[in-house]
């Protein structure tokens, strides 16, 4: 959404608003809204999906025989982190929902659901950022098991390292920079407008 655009029509001094104004304000506000619900459906059920298609196949591995969990156990640890981090998402994405509160406005609603959702966005990359050290544990601890079961030589521990680290510190640089650069102003700019409006 083009902020800039939304605050210079809310600020105009032309903005009474009349009708007009108003709908195609709330016309930007929800579609904003809405696109921001999908993604962040979309964003919580891929890796929803990808975690139930490995933990099926890690089932059927120890059903099967291939996997010895006394001695590979480092892989099940790093799978209940990634449920314990989507577990956290899901519980922050009920319990910080926007609920509608009787006769409030479509506007101050909208913005309210706006804000909520940043939140839960804020609060998402928080847990993130918690669970990370909790990962890299069993992670190493899983690489050392395959290699002390002959599943991996010692050059292939660590290329596995090596492409589990860039991918972490691709993926703390990127929520890093989307946490300040994206999230934190526009939590700003929509408490700004809210306080405005609530003003």
């Amino acid at each position: 959404m083009e902020f800039e655009r939304l605050e210079a029509a809310w600020r105009s001094p032309a903005n009474t608003p009349d009708d007009k104004a108003r709908a195609y304000l709330m016309e930007i506000l929800m579609r904003t809204l809405k696109a921001r619900r999908r993604g962040e459906t979309l964003l919580f059920a891929v890796p929803a999906t990808a975690m139930t298609i490995f933990t099926v196949i890690m089932v059927r591995t120890i059903a099967a025989g291939r996997m010895d969990v006394a001695r590979e156990w480092g892989a099940l640890a790093m799978m209940a982190v990634c449920w314990l981090v989507l577990l956290g998402v899901f519980v922050a994405g009920v319990l910080l929902r926007h609920r509608r509160e009787p006769g409030e406005s479509a506007v101050l609603d909208t913005l309210k659901a706006m804000l909520a959702s940043n939140r839960r966005a804020r609060t998402n990359m928080k847990i993130f950022w918690m669970m990370l050290p909790v990962f890299l544990v069993p992670m190493v601890i899983g690489v050392g098991q395959l290699q002390e079961v002959g599943k991996a030589t010692e050059r292939n521990s660590w290329q596995m390292l090596l492409v589990f680290g860039v991918a972490l510190i691709a993926s703390v640089g990127w929520n890093a920079a989307r946490y300040h650069w994206v999230m934190k102003p526009e939590q700003r700019r929509l408490e700004a407008l809210l306080e405005e409006y609530e003003g």
